[in-house]
C-alpha cells in the first residue's frame, strides 16, 4: 500500500510521529482488504487568470485556468474516482474578468465561471474578493454556475438570493465523499456595508465543529475546504500573528477531518500532515493544482482513509484547453479594446514601483486621484502592483490605470486626531528592520513577512522615515501646511475600503468616523482623472525620505522556509 508522502525535513521529529501515525493506522487493515483510491484536485485564489496572458504586461504568464482544464482532464481519463474543488478569489483578479462583469453596464458572462464550468468543478468556495464587486455582480456570476458554491458559515443568502450551500455530498465509484465549505469571517471589515447587506458570518471553527460529526454519518470522506491560511508556521508551530485573519491551523485540530484545503493566503503548501489532519495549499493564480490521492479501504458497507499521498502540481508547460480559450475569445477581444483606448498623453516615461524606496511619481499619481475626489486633507496608500512595469511616454489607455491599481477598492475619508495619523504612520513603516552599511553603501533591510502592499505613504504632509529608530519612533519631523502635527488636532484623510475596514491591521481607521464614502473603483476614479488632465507628466513632490541615502532594499534570508 502506498504510504503518505511527507514534506518535512528528514531527520524532523514531527515527520516520524506522522509516520508512526500512518503505519499505525494501516496495520488496523487486514490485508485481504478491498481498497479504492480517490484523486482530489484543488484550486484556489485563481484570481480570474482564466487565460496564460497577462494583458496588463502583455505577455504569456505561468499560470491559467485554460492549463488547469487540461491538467484535470488527463486526470480523469486516468481515474474514474476524482473530485475537483476550488478555494475562492476565483471571479476577480484581471481585466478579463472586471470588463466582463463589472466595468460600467458590463452584465455579460462570467467568463471565470464559463471556464471552471468547463473544467467540471464539484464545488467551490466563497472568497473575500467574491464580493468586491457587490452582491448584484455576485448573483450573477453564482446563478452561471454548473457546480455548488460553498459557505456554511454565511447566513442570510437565502434572503439576498444568492444560491450558496453549505456543503455538498458526491458519490464516485460508491464512495460518498462530503465537502464543507468555509470562508473568512472578515469580509464585514474588509468590504464596503453595500457588498454584504442582508449577510452575517458566523465563526467558522464553531460551524465546523458543528456540522463535521454530522457529516462523518453521511459520508465515508471528509473534506473541508475553507478561504483562510495558517495562522502558525508549519514547522516550528509559532504564532505568526494572523489569528484574526487565519484559522486553519485550529481547524485542522478538529476531529473528523481527512483532507483540509487551504487558500487566502497564496501559498505554495504541497499536502502534508498537521497532526491527524492532511493539508495542502496550491498558491495563487491558477500556477498549481494540488493533488491528493486518498488510499481506501472497506469499512462496513462504507469506505475509510488508510493512507494518502499528494504533491502540488505545476500548470506551466500545460496546452490550453481551447475550449476555455474559445469561451473567453470575447471578454479578452473587450480588454484589447479598451486597452488600446486612448485618453490622454504621458509626457515622460512612468514606472509603476513595487516598494517605495523614495517618493515616487506613480504613487503620487494615486495620491493625487485620491485627493481630488475625495476632497480630503490627507491621502494614505500603497504600491500594488507586484514588480516593476514602465510605460514609456505617449498614449495613455486604461492599461496604466490598471497597473496602478489592479484592486477594485473604492475610497472612504475618515477623520483623526494627529496623535492617530502618527499612530498610522509608524505602522506604514514598520516593515524597514534595520541597516546594513557595508558593501559601499547603505542597504535598508526590510521584513520579508510583509508585503510591498502595506509599506503606505502620506501625502499632504511632509515627513521623515528614519529605519535605524526604534519601532514607534521612525517617523518624524511630521507637518501639514508647514505646521507640525500635534496630538490634538484633526484632518481628513483618504484611504481605500479595504485600510477603512482594518485591512493590513493599520490602526485606528477601522474605528475612525467616516465623513464620506464614494463607492466607485479606484480604477473608475484613475481613468477619469486621466481624461479629464488630459496631460499627465510623472513627477513626484519629494514630501518624504529616508533620513539615509539608500542603496537598495534587500529581504533578510527567513530562518525557516515554509514548504
Amino acid at each position: 500500500m502506498r504510504i503518505a508522502r511527507l514534506t518535512r525535513a528528514k531527520g524532523s521529529r514531527h515527520t516520524w510521529c506522522a509516520v508512526a501515525a500512518v503505519l499505525a493506522l494501516v496495520a488496523a487493515w487486514a490485508p485481504g482488504q478491498e481498497r479504492a483510491t480517490l484523486t482530489v484536485l484543488f484550486t484556489s485564489d485563481m484570481h480570474a487568470n482564466v487565460l496564460p496572458f497577462d494583458d496588463v504586461r502583455n505577455r504569456p504568464t505561468s499560470g491559467s485556468v485554460a492549463q488547469v482544464a487540461t491538467l484535470i482532464a488527463r486526470v480523469r481519463r486516468e481515474s474514474s474516482r476524482v473530485v475537483v474543488l476550488d478555494g475562492g478569489d476565483a471571479i476577480q483578479g484581471t481585466p478579463l474578468g472586471y470588463y466582463a462583469i463589472a466595468a460600467g453596464r458590463a452584465n455579460g458572462p462570467d467568463p471565470t465561471v464559463a471556464a471552471m464550468n468547463l473544467v467540471g468543478y464539484d464545488g467551490a468556495v466563497l472568497g473575500n474578493h467574491e464580493f468586491n464587486f457587490g452582491l448584484d455582480v455576485l448573483r450573477r456570476s453564482l446563478e452561471q454556475s454548473r457546480f455548488p458554491w460553498l459557505a456554511a458559515n454565511i447566513s442570510g443568502a437565502k434572503e439576498a438570493r444568492l444560491p450558496i450551500a453549505s456543503e455538498v455530498v458526491v458519490k464516485r465509484g460508491g464512495v460518498r465523499v462530503a465537502v464543507l465549505g468555509l470562508t473568512t469571517p472578515n469580509i464585514p471589515r474588509w468590504e464596503l456595508s453595500g457588498h454584504w447587506v442582508g449577510l452575517s458570518f458566523a465563526d467558522p471553527l464553531a460551524v465546523a465543529a458543528a456540522r463535521i460529526p454530522e457529516l462523518r454519518k453521511r459520508a465515508d470522506v471528509v473534506i473541508v475546504v475553507v478561504h483562510a491560511g495558517f495562522e502558525r508556521d508549519l514547522e516550528t508551530g509559532a504564532a505568526e500573528g494572523s489569528e484574526d485573519e487565519n484559522f486553519a491551523w485550529r481547524l485542522a485540530q478538529l476531529d473528523g477531518i481527512d483532507l483540509l484545503l487551504t487558500g487566502h493566503t497564496h501559498r505554495d503548501v504541497p499536502p502534508r500532515a498537521l497532526g491527524k489532519t492532511v493539508v495542502a495549499q496550491p498558491g495563487r493564480w491558477a500556477e498549481r493544482v494540488t493533488r491528493v490521492d486518498l488510499d481506501l479501504g472497506r469499512k462496513g458497507r462504507g469506505w475509510g482513509v488508510i493512507g494518502w499521498h499528494g504533491e502540488n502540481v505545476k500548470t506551466v508547460g500545460e496546452t490550453p484547453d481551447p475550449r476555455v480559450v474559445s469561451a473567453a475569445a470575447e471578454a479578452e477581444a473587450r480588454v484589447k479594446a479598451e486597452f488600446a483606448r486612448p485618453l490622454g498623453r504621458l509626457e515622460g516615461p512612468l514606472k509603476v514601483a513595487s516598494l517605495p524606496m523614495s517618493d515616487d511619481p506613480s504613487l503620487d499619481l494615486i495620491h493625487a486621484v485620491q485627493l481630488e475626489a475625495s476632497g480630503a486633507q490627507l491621502s494614505l496608500a500603497a504600491p500594488l502592483r507586484g514588480g516593476w512595469l514602465e510605460f514609456p511616454a505617449g498614449v495613455v489607455t486604461p492599461r496604466l490605470a490598471y497597473a496602478l491599481y489592479p484592486y477594485p477598492n473604492t475610497l472612504v475619508v475618515v477623520r483623526l486626531t494627529g496623535s492617530q495619523l502618527r499612530d498610522v504612520m509608524e505602522h506604514a513603516v514598520r516593515g524597514w528592520v534595520g541597516l546594513d552599511c557595508g558593501g559601499g553603501g547603505t542597504r535598508l533591510l526590510r521584513d520579508p513577512e510583509l508585503p510591498p502592499y502595506n509599506y503606505d505613504t502620506l501625502q499632504g504632509a511632509t515627513y521623515f522615515v528614519d529605519p535605524s529608530a526604534p519601532v514607534g519612533a521612525r517617523v518624524q519631523g511630521l507637518r501639514v501646511a508647514g505646521k507640525a502635527v500635534q496630538g490634538g488636532d484633526t484632518f481628513t484623510l483618504a484611504v481605500n475600503s479595504y485600510r477603512a475596514a482594518g485591512g493590513g491591521g493599520y490602526p485606528h481607521l477601522a474605528g475612525a468616523p467616516r465623513v464620506t464614502e464614494i463607492d466607485r473603483p479606484m480604477l473608475e476614479l484613475l481613468v477619469e482623472y486621466f481624461v479629464r488632465h488630459g496631460t499627465i507628466t510623472p513627477a513626484s513632490d519629494e514630501n518624504w525620505s529616508f533620513t539615509v541615502p539608500l542603496r537598495e532594499a534587500q529581504a533578510p534570508r527567513p530562518s525557516a522556509a515554509v514548504h
